[in-house]
């Protein structure tokens, strides 16, 4: 997810441990992390990268920006240019990878055929990163959709889509999926306002030591 949070919403995370790889260089990371859309802003990477600071003062966090809005999983996947060029960042970083944060589907949630083919994608998506950057065993934390995403905003199927992710949690090894209860959103029934990303960030970090530590 890149976010769309407004940066006005929230006091901004300006931390000197906490970088971004853009422009094929490792940076201090600022927020809007990520550039896909002019409307572009905050999103849920420096709240996780905050919150595993507090747990591991000593560390430095690096975060690579590959998310681009309003796509469907099926640009993703093995094949298509979006998923190659999130591999070929991560290999162009050159860096140690601890886990893959992932937040996608409101786009997929319109559409009952996409539904029954979500979990079959994502799946397929998990095991494809992991084979490409050789990491058989790379936390993949996935997070809910928004509960306020409903017919009424175009997307009927979103809690199905919620569903889906938490009953990965079964099959798929050191995957985590991280809920959205009562998060709120930006008065469009779409997406998370900067508050909630704050939080939501919170939760993804709490999932990815929880995978570490066991």
């Amino acid at each position: 997810m890149a976010g769309r949070g407004e940066q006005s919403e929230v006091d901004p995370i300006c931390d000197d441990r906490i970088f971004m790889f853009r422009d094929r260089y490792w940076q201090v990371a600022v927020e809007p992390l990520h550039q896909d859309r002019p409307e572009a802003g905050i999103g849920l990477a420096m709240g996780f990268a905050s919150t595993l600071l507090k747990h591991l003062p000593d560390i430095s966090v690096g975060l690579i920006p590959c998310a681009v809005g309003a796509t469907s999983i099926s640009e993703w996947i093995p094949g298509a240019l979006l998923y190659q060029r999130a591999i070929d960042s991560v290999r162009i970083a050159s860096c140690s990878l601890h886990g893959i944060l992932w937040h996608q589907g409101e786009y997929d949630a319109n559409i009952q055929e996409r539904v029954d083919q979500y979990a079959k994608h994502l799946t397929f998506l998990i095991e494809s990163i992991r084979f490409d950057l050789n990491s058989p065993q790379l936390p993949f934390i996935a997070g809910e959709l928004g509960s306020f995403i409903n017919a009424e905003s175009g997307f009927p199927f979103g809690r199905k889509i919620s569903r889906i992710i938490k009953s990965l949690e079964k099959s798929i090894p050191n995957f985590a999926c991280v809920s959205a209860d009562n998060l709120t959103d930006k008065g469009d029934s779409l997406h998370f306002n900067s508050s909630a990303l704050r939080k939501f960030g919170k939760r993804y970090a709490t999932e990815l030591l929880r995978l570490e530590n066991k």
